[in-house]
């Protein structure tokens, strides 16, 4: 693999998540609360999209912290990462310093990549940050024949009532059901499902943390973000009335959607 671009840290966070966001990147204020609280990914959903690549070579687009990145490096998976928030970077970069790390949205990626340089490229938790079109040609260009884009989301499992419930308190915006088909360009077939169901155990408490690093709480006013946590303790301690201390299962599923370059 060559490198055609920049060194990294080259590009600023003004560069936003990719171009389909707005108003910034939002996880530049994230801290290490992202890190901390966001779940890891199941390894069997890590290794089915990337099933009959003979050593494959990835690239973690959106790589943040480096949540994903971690499971394919457990994985034995030689992967390159490219993140555009410098406070990701910086997790990423004490998390995983073996990892060679870019900065840069999904979009750059033509032009800090030789053609024909990975495998697959993933798009954990990032896919509805990208500008679609822009992103599937410069994945088009960076994949080998037959390469593969993957788009993983993990994801509350809404289909219980009361975590449907805690999605819309949370304002979870990154709620993504497995009957809708990811929109992808015309340079790959259509994205192919597996499903995988799953849940971690976690003080109540820990779910006030992971409401912070929703983009909806990162991006609100001092007030917004009071109003968001009183709603959300609102819900737990009263209207489920549960014990800030006690320890709950939260189910959650991950979604792997693979489209192979044609």
């Amino acid at each position: 693999m060559v490198s055609l671009g920049p060194a990294p840290g080259t590009i600023t966070d003004e560069q936003q998540v990719g171009g389909a966001a707005s108003g910034g990147n939002p996880y530049t204020l994230v801290g290490t609360d992202y890190e901390r609280y966001r779940p890891a990914y199941p390894l069997p959903a890590v290794r089915a999209g990337l099933s009959g690549l003979n050593n494959p070579q990835v690239l973690d687009v959106g790589a943040g912290s480096g949540k994903f990145t971690r499971e394919l490096v457990t994985a034995g998976i030689p992967v390159t990462a490219l993140e555009p928030a410098s406070a990701m970077r910086e997790m990423f970069r004490k998390a995983l310093p073996q990892v060679p790390l870019y900065a840069g949205k999904a979009e750059d990626a033509a032009k800090l990549f030789a053609p024909g340089s990975f495998d697959a490229l993933c798009f954990a938790q990032s896919w509805h940050w990208v500008d679609r079109e822009v992103t599937c040609a410069a994945a088009s260009s960076v994949l080998k024949p037959g390469g593969r884009i993957l788009i993983i989301y993990n994801q509350m499992n809404v289909s219980f009532p009361w975590v449907k419930r805690l999605s819309r308190v949370m304002r979870s915006g990154d709620v993504h059901h497995p009957d809708r088909v990811p929109r992808i360009g015309k340079q790959f077939a259509k994205p192919e499902l597996q499903l995988f169901q799953w849940g971690i155990s976690l003080p109540v408490a820990a779910l006030f943390s992971l409401a912070k690093t929703r983009s909806s709480y990162l991006r609100a006013s001092e007030s917004g973000k009071q109003h968001l946590q009183n709603n959300l303790r609102s819900y737990l301690l009263g209207d489920l009335a549960l014990n800030p201390a006690q320890t709950i299962t939260l189910p959650y599923y991950t979604l792997v959607w693979s489209a192979t370059k044609l």
